[in-house]
């Protein structure tokens, strides 16, 4: 693939996934939950208010992960480091970037690094 197809696509995916933690964030209420589950007076409408922001908090939290994926995909780009894995330094599979065109490690290294993260319970 071309660096600057390559470029498209990761600029594209990056515009795509800021678009949507900006209306996500443009969406929240004002009122934090604790001001939400104290206007409802059922527990189990504090539970549902309660689990709907720890719900979009996550899915923040993700897409905020993938847009520091994709800027550092970037600028390995520009540094002529895209698509070298970054433990063994061979190159990282065209199928496994074509998946996942931020991906900074082969499959052999991201199996090793996944395992070692959940032996260690650290990420």
């Amino acid at each position: 693939m071309a660096v600057d197809s390559i470029r498209t696509a990761l600029e594209a995916r990056l515009s795509e996934v800021r678009s949507r933690v900006s209306v996500e964030l443009a969406t929240i209420p004002d009122a934090s939950v604790t001001v939400i589950a104290g206007e409802v007076r059922d527990p189990g409408d504090e539970a549902v208010a309660a689990e709907r922001t720890e719900v979009r908090n996550a899915l923040i939290g993700r897409d905020v992960g993938e847009i520091g994926e994709l800027e550092d995909a970037l600028q390995r780009l520009e540094a002529g480091a895209y698509g070298v894995c970054s433990e063994c330094e061979s190159a990282i599979e065209p199928g496994r970037l074509r998946i996942l065109p931020a991906a900074r490690r082969c499959g052999l290294c991201q199996e090793e690094h996944e395992r070692r993260r959940g032996r260690s319970g650290r990420h």
